[in-house]
């Protein structure tokens, strides 16, 4: 058996057909998705990417693997393989085109990096960046005796969002002006100083938020049309390789605040889809309604290889699922978060309770509770009316997360201990203005395309130290 694993960077469920958008953005992922399974509630229960990627290829929980942040420069938990190791020690020919470095290079016989052109300013080919290295590289694998694991990692969703044509316009009225003064729909992500200047790199002057998420939109669609070729060089060993589409996280659009970005515990964030095509092995249109979480990936493809699990991972495998003996592996799913803020939650059946380690620098609550059933899009927080909700939630969430570290043997949660590594990005021009009035993109003089910042660029310089404990204030301090 072969394995190709896809992951969509940022990619959240709901803006795909197959997860019921309305939009066109995703039609040949849709049509993979009524050949295969379809995982109708897969979360990623720890963020941003590289805590994701790390639960993803383990198998392991964040507080086992340590690793619960971007940029806080904390070693992988000794003792913790990772997916491509298990395989390749099982005969597997291990092969990937990721540009995450790190850990996540670690048992790959071929590890094929990129960079995509940024010449042109105001577009960035990434997905076609990402298949210039992966078409030929299928090719050697097609020809190997042994089977293989693929990891195909493509960024196109994330920041900065610059679609090529006509994916750019792709989703936007024609007769709307994305610079309008009128509109203020934009205000609040041009006022929040740790990201605006990164968001003047590749949208300087846009006031409409709906057209930043048709840019969103945009994205998605580019890279649905450039994974055909993908499916098309696999298709002539289709019978004995399983396909897995997947995100590490979402995105949050303009429904919350966090504007554009993938920090917040909401469900446009944590919410990912999962996708997986194995023709004539896996049932066809088969759609698992409960709750499954990327944990349970790396347990589900050695189950499918018929590798025993040596690394007691913590994931459940999704063959029941699958072939319809349940209907999901969990009652509830227990969420993390620690690069731009430092956050537990909890989802349950009905409810989304959220608790803050660290002030929330938007100023939001300490905690917060939505219910799900009535307010899908957690836009009225309960904490307050609801007391014996967050009660009962808090008392199961601090339980989780006690139980966890006795199991692996810590006596302080990673969260806390670790903190948020991002301050800021981006940076200020200044003779420049932000916001509305600002020179769009495509009428200025810009030497190259704006591009994913570094985890080394999310602090700000020269951080306050907070003097009591003799560490680096994580957070927004005003002197």
């Amino acid at each position: 058996m072969n394995i190709v694993l896809i992951a969509l960077d940022t990619q959240r469920a709901d803006h795909l057909g197959c997860y019921g958008y309305p939009k066109r953005t995703s039609p040949f992922i849709d049509s993979i998705a009524r050949r295969g399974v379809l995982f109708e509630r897969c979360y990623a229960p720890n963020i941003p990417t590289h805590p994701s990627f790390t639960t993803m290829l383990s198998g392991k929980e964040a507080i086992t693997h340590n690793i619960v942040n971007i940029g806080g420069g904390v070693p992988i938990a000794d003792g913790v393989r990772l997916l491509p190791e298990i395989l390749k020690e099982h005969d597997y020919v291990t092969a990937a085109v990721d540009s995450m470095g790190r850990h996540f290079s670690r048992g790959f016989d071929e590890y094929c990096t990129y960079q995509w052109d940024r010449s042109n300013p105001t577009m960035l080919r990434k997905a076609e960046t990402v298949n210039e290295k992966a078409l030929p590289l299928i090719e050697r694998l097609k020809q190997q005796a042994q089977p293989f694991f693929l990891f195909l990692h493509y960024w196109d969703p994330h920041t900065p969002y610059l679609p090529p044509p006509p994916y750019d316009r792709k989703f936007y009225p024609k007769d709307k002006d994305p610079y309008d003064p009128n509109n203020h729909s934009m205000d609040e992500a041009w006022a929040w100083e740790p990201f605006k200047w990164y968001f003047h790199d590749w949208m300087p002057g846009v006031t409409d938020a709906e057209y930043v998420i048709n840019l969103y939109d945009g994205e998605t669609a580019y890279m649905d049309h450039h994974l055909r070729p993908i499916f098309a060089a696999l298709a002539p060993i289709q019978e004995e390789t399983l396909v897995i589409i997947t995100a590490d996280h979402g995105e949050v659009l303009n429904e919350q605040l966090g504007y554009f970005d993938h920090h917040g515990l909401y469900e446009g964030n944590v919410h990912v889809p999962l996708i997986l095509y194995w023709p004539g092995k896996l049932p066809k249109g088969r759609r698992v309604p409960g709750f499954v979480q990327n944990l349970d990936i790396a347990p589900t493809l050695l189950e499918l290889a018929g590798i025993r699990d040596r690394d007691n991972m913590e994931g459940i495998s999704l063959l029941p699922g699958i072939f319809g003996l349940r209907n999901g592996n969990y009652d509830e799913v227990y969420l993390s978060e620690a690069t731009w803020q430092v956050k537990r939650g909890l989802r349950t059946e009905r409810w989304k309770f959220i608790d803050s380690i660290e002030q929330d620098p938007h100023g939001r609550p300490m905690q917060e509770l939505f219910d799900l059933q009535s307010d899908p899009e957690e836009q009225q927080n309960l904490a307050v009316s609801r007391p014996e909700v967050v009660k009962e939630l808090k008392e199961r969430l601090d339980t989780w997360v006690a139980q966890r570290l006795s199991e692996t043997g810590r006596c302080v949660d990673p969260l806390g201990e670790q903190g948020k590594c991002g301050t800021r990005i981006g940076t200020q021009r200044p003779d420049d203005i932000v916001g509305a009035g600002a020179t769009p993109l495509h009428k200025r003089q810009q030497a190259a395309a704006a591009t994913i910042p570094a985890p080394e660029d999310l602090k700000t310089p020269n951080e306050v130290q907070d003097e009591t404990r003799g560490v680096k204030l994580h957070g927004y301090v005003k002197k």
